[in-house]
């Protein structure tokens, strides 16, 4: 794969799952965004993506079933200063029959530049055992739609290269 990065307006073909201004309270001892900062705006944005596909509060509440982390990778590219409009789209890359592969892009608007990206593998677990557990087919056809929609955007991502969906 190739190590180019997309344009923000190739990027904004995935709708934004959330955007705010980098606040002072992110700031950290070198002039610009901590990383914990970075990676809870992220976090954020893979919630409202799973809501997307089902996968909320009433889905782990009625059926007993969520995700959990299993591996990530954030990688950097550009800085974010206070001050600046950011935006978070997730892209979904694969799933298999417990789990999913996926990059979270946070993009700078003010300065239209990709800051960094988180790389994720997400485990679907049965809340009750704590184990690995197959999607419902609901879920799973509406991340296959996600991942079929993704494919076909044209571009592509720099990715770890030691995570993806194992078959």
């Amino acid at each position: 794969m190739s190590g180019s990065l997309p344009s923000i307006e190739e990027v904004d073909r995935i709708p934004a799952a959330c955007s705010t201004v980098a606040g002072r309270e992110w700031e950290d001892g070198n002039g610009h965004v901590n990383v914990a900062h970075f990676y809870g705006f992220h976090i954020r944005g893979a919630e409202e993506a799973l809501r997307r596909v089902g996968i909320d509060d009433a889905y782990r509440t009625s059926r007993r079933l969520g995700v959990f982390s299993m591996e990530q990778h954030l990688r950097f590219f550009h800085e974010v200063h206070i001050g600046e409009e950011v935006s978070v789209h997730v892209r979904w890359l694969d799933r298999g029959d417990k789990v999913f592969h996926g990059i979270s892009v946070l993009l700078n608007r003010t300065t239209g530049r990709i800051a960094n990206t988180l790389e994720v593998i997400e485990g679907h677990v049965d809340l009750a055992t704590r184990r690995a557990a197959s999607f419902p087919a609901d879920v799973a056809q509406r991340i296959d739609d996600e991942v079929a929609a993704h494919r076909a955007l044209g571009w592509q991502l720099p990715l770890s290269g030691a995570m993806g969906v194992r078959r």
